[in-house]
Parts: structure tokens; sequence; C-alpha cells
């Protein structure tokens, strides 16, 4: 059993790459197994500072959808949430800033949902004779609305379907590729009802406020992310790739550096065959020292001869013996 240790700081990635996803490349050679090796993957650190934003680029707009009385649309208006970290006072603001004339947005505590109201100022307008919509593109947990699914904004108000929720990213997941096979050791339905195998090789909740570290140490010697890799047709792991996604599977834009040590263990297969063969041999040793013992030989004579002779017929068991 040999270990081999990698510490990863993605501050010094190539300009061209995208901290979401780094490619490492190891020197060649430097992790090998023969064919009857296998490696063992942990991870035994990982700290990264929680810069974040919870509402970004891939999860701030939505629209505003008029449809005539035939339910065609007359007019969409396309909005975006500012990006950062709001709260749920900063949410019903933009709305109202944005949807000004149209709807007015306001916050039951109560049960944590957004109530829209279609504004008023339209009651002599012409578009009372169309009814308005609002449907997020990608933004459902700021506004309380499905993605891509429509609420129909009414004179006596309508509730959000869904409660708000001001938190996007509540787990931070670490996903490999490349040389990097894992042994089907694990699975998830994070992109379908199915469960599937995955290449996720560890997940951390976000369990630190904002601009704190958000920090794991196996400071147990726990297996929790430990994975058996399968070895690929060169036996090598000159290159793989580390992607850092949340826990829809999305990629986190605007995440900062972070460090990662990697430990690889190098291990010996033990096949059936073998297990049975090691068997065997063993057992042919223990007959052949009891055989000694209760049968010894006649050339033997003496008590001190006996006791030499089955010294002798123990020796083969020295190679059982515990190398630790």
């Amino acid at each position: 059993m040999e270990k081999i240790n990698v510490y990863i700081n993605s501050k010094n990635k190539k300009t061209t790459e995208n901290i979401n996803n780094l490619n490492i490349s190891l020197p060649n050679g430097f992790l090998t197994v023969s064919r009857d090796e296998y490696f063992i993957l942990t991870i035994n650190s990982f700290h990264m500072f929680a810069t974040w934003y919870n509402c970004n680029s891939l999860n701030s707009a939505y629209k505003l959808v008029s449809r005539k009385q035939d339910t065609s649309i007359f007019n969409i208006l396309y909005f975006t949430l500012q990006q950062g970290n709001p709260n749920i006072n900063d949410i019903v603001l933009m709305l109202n800033n944005s949807l000004i004339g149209y709807v007015i947005t306001t916050y039951d505590k109560i049960t944590n949902k957004l109530i829209y109201k279609r504004d008023p100022i339209l009651t002599q307008d012409t578009l009372t004779n169309y009814q308005i919509y609002l449907s997020p593109l990608n933004c459902s947990s700021f506004i309380g609305i499905d993605n891509n699914s429509e609420l129909e904004i009414t004179f006596n108000g309508s509730y959000s379907s869904n409660s708000i929720n001001v938190i996007t990213v509540k787990a931070i997941n670490i996903k490999v590729g490349g040389d990097i096979n894992l042994f089907d050791d694990t699975i998830d339905n994070y992109s379908s009802t199915l469960y599937q195998p995955n290449n996720i090789i560890f997940q951390k909740v976000v369990d630190t406020k904002r601009n704190n570290i958000l920090s794991y140490n196996n400071e147990d010697a726990s297996n929790n992310f430990s994975h058996v890799l399968a070895n690929n047709s060169s036996g090598q792991i000159n290159n793989f790739l580390l992607s850092i996604i949340d826990q829809d599977l999305n990629f986190i834009s605007d995440i900062s550096d972070y460090l990662l040590h990697l430990q690889f263990t190098r291990m010996k297969k033990r096949n059936s065959e073998t297990i049975l063969l090691s068997i065997l041999e063993y057992i042919k040793d223990l007959f052949l020292m009891i055989g000694n013992f209760i049968y010894p030989s006649k050339f033997a004579t003496t008590q001190q001869e006996q006791q030499l002779q089955f010294l002798e017929s123990v020796k083969p068991f020295q190679k059982y013996s515990n190398p630790y």
C-alpha cells in the first residue's frame, strides 16, 4: 500500500481555464498502476472562501407576458434581478422598480410568499383587455414561481405558488472526469427521477456565512469521501478534470480560488482465485505441521530432536505473520 498526495491550488490555473472546470495535468507516470493494482481516491481537505453571489447571471431572469383574450401573446417584457446576495426586501424593491405600472409586489412573511397584484393604474388602460402573466426564466427561487411557467396577475392579487428562498447555493459538489473513472460506487437523482451512477467525489453543505471560509478536513481519517477507481487502458492518471457545481449540478459562476488535497492510495488486487489459493496453501502447511507433531520422524529419537523437528515444521507459517 502506497499513498501519493496531490495538493491543488486553483489560483495557479492557466489563464485560459475556468475555475469551475480545471484540467489537472500531472507528470507522466506519476500515478501509475499495474494490472494487479488499483487506486483509492480520498478527499483529505477542501478550503474555499464563500464569496459567490446567490443571485447571478444564471438565475436572475424573468419576463412579463401580456396575452389577448384568445390567449395569443400581445407583448413580452424581459427583466433581470440585480446580481448579488439580496434579502427578501431587496427582491420586493427590485420587482416593484422593474414592474412599475404593471405589477405591485408585497411580501407575506407568515407564508414566506410574494403577493403579485395588477397595478390599478391600468384599470382604464387598454391593457385591461389583456391578461398579464409573470414567468421566471431561471429565477424561480427568488420570485416563488416555477421556471418557464406562468402565474396570472389579477387585480385582486395572486400568491406565488412557492415560498421564497434567497439562498440558492446550498451545497458544493466536486465532480471528476478525464483519466479518473469511478468504480460505479455512487449514485444520485440530481438530474432526473432515476438514480444513476455519477462522478461526484465530494459534497460539502454551505454552513458558513458569506466571506467566511467553507472548510472540510478529514480529521478522523474517515472514508466518507473515498472512492475505488477503475483502471483505464493505460494504467495511468495523467490528466483529469475537476468541476465545482452546486446541489443542482449547475456551475457556480463566481466562486473564489480553492485549496484541495487529494490522496491516491495504490492497492493490490485480491481476486477470489488468489484468495482461494492462499487458503489452500495455508491448509497444506497446517496439515504438514500437525502431521509432524503427531507422527514424528523415526530418526528423531530424543525429545529434543522431536522438538527441533516440530520447530522446523512451523517455519512455513512465518510468511503468514502480520507485517504491521
